[in-house]
Parts: C-alpha cells; structure tokens; sequence
C-alpha cells in the first residue's frame, strides 16, 4: 500500500484546488477550469483608472460648482443678501436699468472683461472676508462704474449709430414745475419749463476745441512776449496764471501793467488770461468720466441720477457772473412765452389790474445783462482749502504747493485725482447753489440783494484798489522792486487805523483814520507825525502837479502830439503821470516812504521832459 503524500505536498495542489476550499489566489473560470489572479501591475492600472474617474468626476463637480458659484454670487439678488447692500439693491430693483433694462450689478460696477479675471476674483473674495469677519461696510462699498460698462454696444454705444446719436442728443435738465408769484398782492401760481438743454458732445468731444485753445494761446502769448522785456512777461505769465476769482486775477493784472509801464498790452494780457483759463477747463473735460455726473441718488427713485452741482463747480468756479464758462446762454434757453413779472403801478383809474409782462427774448435781443434781475442764482463759491487735503493727505509734503498753486498746480491735481482716481467734484470742493430765490420772497427778504450788496466790486470794479497797492508799495511806475509799509512787519491791516467814527460828504457813516489812532500804538511822540506826512505828501504833489501842467502847456506850445515825442521824454511823461494820479487816488499817508520816493521820482522825470522840451 502506498503511502499517501503530505498535505503540503508540491503534488497535492490538484487535489487540494479540487476541493474549492484551499488557497485565496487561485479563482475557478465558468467552465470550471482554474486561473491564476490578476498580476500587480493589472492591479496598479485598474486602481489608476478608478483615481482618474473619481478625479474627473470632482473636476466636473468643482467646475458645475464654480459655475454655479459664478453665476449666483453674479446676481442682484445676491448683492441684496448682504443688509449694508440693501439701500443699493432697493434703488436699483426700481431703476430704469434693473427694472426694465435687467442690467445686473457686475455688468457696470466691472469693466468689460474685468468680471473674470483673477484681480476681480481676489476683490470679491477680500469682500466676502470682509462681509464674515463683520468689518463690512465699515468703509465705502465698490461703487466706481467704468466708462467702458457705459459705452458697450448693448447699452449707450461705442462708436456705433447709436453712440452718435447718443452724444448729440439734447437732453433737457430738470422737471417741470408750479412757480408761485406775487402778483398785485396775491399769490399767483405759474407753471415752469425747464430752460437747461445738455448735449454730451459739446462736454465730451472736445479735440477741436483744445486745438484752437492750443493755436491761439500760442499766438497771443508770443505777441506779448515779443512786446514785454523777459522779465516782464515773466512777471504777467505768473500773474496769468493766478487761480485766484476772476475779478481779483484782473485787477492784479491790470495794476502789474500799470506798475511796469505797459498798460497799452493789456487787452492782449486780459486775452493771454482768458485762454489760459479754458484751457485748464478743457483739460478738465478730458478728465471727466461718466461717474461724475452720473452719481448714485442716497434719496431719489434712481439708482443714480444727474448731480447737478457737478455742472455748477465746472461752470461757475472763480468765473465772472454771466462770463465764459458761466455765461448763461450757454445752457439756457430763453423762455419762448411772455411772463407776468408784477403788477402795475397803482392808479386812480376804474380799469381792471392787469399784470405787467416781460419777454425774455426781447431782453436778450436788446443786449440786456442776466445779472441786473439774477444776480441772486449763484451762491457761494467752490472753494477748496489746505484742511479740505488733509482728509485724505496726512504728510505735509502733499500740500506744500497748495498756497502757491497755479493753474499748472491745478491741473495736476484734476489729471491725479479726478483722471486717475475717480474723484468726485464734492470730496475737494465746497458746493455752489444754483437756483433763484423764490418769487414771493423777491422784494421781502433782503437775501435777493445780498449777493451785489456783499459784491462792492460790481459797483466799484476798482474799489480802493489804489489804497491797497500803495500799502503794498506796488503800482508806482520807474521803481521796480516793491515798498510795502512799514506796519505790514507788525501785521496791521486796514482796521488798525481806520477806527473812528466819522462820516463822509454825503453824510454817510464812514469809519476814518486820525493821529489818534496812531497815538494808542505810538504814544504822545508820535503825535506831531500824522500831519507832518500829510504836509509833506500835500507839498510834494502840489508841486509835481504844477510841473505836469507846465509839460502840458509846453506840448501845446510847441504842436506836437505826444505820442510823436522821443520815447525817453514821452515814457518819463506817462510815468509822472501815473505816479501822481496813484498819490491822489490813493492818499499817500498809506505809505509815505513809497509815495515820497514816487513823487521824487516824477518831479525828476518832468524837469527832465521839460528840459528837453525847451530845445524843440
């Protein structure tokens, strides 16, 4: 009998895969026979394809979640999730543009192209941070809206038809509404139409106008510096250049001519200035983004609307009522029908009253200036100072060139802050009022004659002009260098001396100067001092007077026109001339050391004259 093998026998694996029971690496086929299992690399690609599968499966769900993401957090609705959103969403859901036009949020508050980029992404994920760590709304929300999301094809056009037609439309500002007068002593209601017509063009498409701006401040500011001596051009160029009010620039315009002797330029000067100052207008048109205008209404029904005082800080800004930027055809039209303006004069007559009326464009046909009846419609002035900086400039070496900035300065500070940031005319500028004063008050309140009583320069362009350059030691003609006086060192100004009461020809209250007040600073050794100027000053202009006249006669003598004379004589004259007539008009006890050395000045140039006068 033989002896049966071992059970872990090489030759027991028949019999031991016979049973079914025995080894884990060995599989039955269906038709029974047997096979060995996968090998490790089947192994190894088999759980590769699974890991592939799974990673395209979360590919795609990441992607189809993304998008979702995407397309849900890019949703009004969503912005509206956020509470410090809600006065926003709630204005736009009643907007022409959501309401009607479905403009979504992102559509203007990105630029075209920008919605998708990783700069957004990173912008609305420091929002979201923001939002959930509860520092949210502790600063401005993103609100700058692009030109570029304005001007797309779909909206207001970029270059197309529709963008033509858009920016040569005349678009009318404001709204009709009831105006109510006074009329013969009772309230009388009147309906109103808008006069305001706005074409986006004449703001906008502006190359011409900067061309021609361009050409003819080059041509008059190479006339005047072939006319003035260097240093004198110099001297008007900086002058031109002033920002301060229109009628302040002028009139020291005016007096630095006179004071270097060239009065005869001044029509091209006033032009040199004027030119100047719309090219600086023009250069902030160019910086103008639609945002400017178009701001976001905190109280209206609109999301945004137009901030009419955007149009006032351009148009009225250290302007000349009725003048250039701000003169008052440029926007209005003149109502077209009669208006009733009050009632007539009162009469014995049985015939019914019947009121007066007035047609604006018979006003404007006979060349009647807007200010002598609304004088009253621009108040205040768009102002902005060193403090207005600091908001937003903490350091110093921002505002250093404020005090002594130039149109140039200016223009810097538009091309940084309104070009490149965005700037809103109201963050720098205080705000101008523009509007009449309501009829029923014209006549009862002394508001509506405010603004020319406050203006003494409209009656009196030249008002105590002479006094304050005297005080400054400027305006004389042959000394270059100012004189100012003495007292500017101890920072006196007009109120210093001019404190008694007293009254003028008229009557009128008038507060005047006396050795008394000299004598509250001074003492009693001062008192002798007041009359002795006065004296001397009286002596030495009666003589200069005299000697002006003496030249007069002696060139009506001899028949010659003083504009024949050598220039020597005739500049010498013309000298003389104005140094006196600036003494008289300006007294010269307001700085006598300046006024001495004036009428030395043209008792020197006269004997001068007149001696050579003698040999003709």
């Amino acid at each position: 009998m033989s002896q049966t093998p071992p059970f872990d026998s090489p030759n027991n694996n028949v019999d031991s895969n016979a049973t079914g029971s025995i080894g884990d690496n060995a599989t039955r086929s269906p038709g029974g026979t047997m096979s060995h299992a996968a090998s490790p690399a089947k192994k190894k690609r088999s759980r590769m394809k699974l890991l592939i599968v799974a990673g395209l499966g979360l590919m795609v769900f990441a992607a189809a979640s993304i998008g979702g993401a995407e397309y849900y957090t890019s949703r009004p609705n969503f912005c509206g999730s956020c509470h410090v959103m809600d006065p926003y969403f709630d204005s736009w859901s009643h907007d022409i543009h959501g309401k009607k036009a479905g403009v979504l949020c992102v559509e203007c508050h990105y630029a075209p192209g920008e919605h998708h980029t990783i700069m957004a992404k990173f912008r609305g994920l420091s929002q979201a941070a923001s939002y959930f760590s509860g520092r949210y709304g502790a600063g401005r929300p993103r609100a700058h809206v692009n030109n570029g999301s304005c001007l797309t094809s779909e909206c207001h056009g970029d270059g197309t038809r529709l963008a033509d037609e858009h920016m040569n439309k005349s678009l009318m500002i404001g709204e009709p509404r009831t105006e109510t007068r006074l009329i013969a002593g009772l309230p009388t209601e009147i309906e109103r139409k808008p006069t305001v017509r706005f074409v986006h063009a004449k703001h906008q498409l502006i190359d011409e106008r900067v061309t021609l701006n361009k050409r003819d401040l080059a041509v008059v500011g190479e006339r005047l510096r072939k006319a003035l001596p260097p240093e004198a051009f110099s001297r008007v160029e900086a002058a031109v250049r002033s920002v301060k009010d229109a009628p302040q620039r002028q009139a020291d315009l005016s007096g630095l001519l006179r004071q270097l002797g060239h009065d005869s330029h001044s029509g091209d000067a006033m032009e040199f200035m004027r030119l100047e100052h719309m090219r600086i207008r023009l250069a902030q048109l160019a910086d103008l983004n639609c945002a400017a205008c178009h701001t976001y209404d905190a109280g209206g029904a609109n999301h945004f609307r137009v901030d009419t005082t955007t149009c006032f800080t351009c148009h009225f800004s250290h302007q000349e009522f009725n003048r250039d930027t701000g003169e008052c055809l440029k926007c209005h039209e003149p109502p077209t029908r009669q208006i009733v303006v009050h009632a007539p004069a009162a009469s014995a007559s049985t015939t019914a009253a019947t009121g007066a009326l007035m047609d604006h464009q018979d006003i404007v046909a006979r060349g009647i200036d807007c200010a002598s009846c609304h004088a009253d419609v621009i108040q205040g002035q768009a102002d902005v100072s060193a403090r207005d900086c600091t908001h937003c400039h903490d350091q110093s070496k921002f505002i250093e060139e404020f005090e002594s900035r130039t149109t140039q300065t200016v223009e810097e500070y538009h091309r940084v802050h309104v070009g490149g940031q965005h700037a809103r005319c109201t963050d720098c500028h205080r705000v101008i009022h523009h509007a009449l004063i309501e009829p029923e008050f014209v006549g009862s309140r002394a508001e509506f004659l405010k603004p020319v009583v406050d203006d003494c320069q409209h009656c009196h362009p030249s008002h105590h002009r002479e006094q304050v350059e005297l005080l400054m030691g400027v305006g004389g003609a042959g000394i270059d260098r100012p004189m100012p006086n003495a007292m500017f060192g101890s920072r006196l100004n007009c109120k210093a001396c001019h404190s008694e009461s007293g009254s003028d020809f008229k009557g009128d209250p008038l507060v005047k100067a006396t050795e008394d007040t000299c004598l509250k600073c001074h003492g009693d050794d001062y008192r002798t001092i007041f009359q002795q100027w006065r004296g001397e000053i009286a002596s030495q202009l009666a003589e200069a007077r005299a000697a002006l006249q003496r030249v007069d006669e002696r060139i009506k003598a001899i028949g010659v026109r003083a504009q024949s004379l050598p220039p020597r004589i005739r500049d010498g004259i013309e000298n003389a001339r104005t140094n006196i007539r600036l003494i008289e008009s300006g007294n010269g006890v307001h700085n006598r050391t300046y006024a001495v050395s004036l009428l030395d000045l043209a008792a020197r140039d006269l004997d001068a004259a007149l001696a050579e006068l003698s040999r003709l």
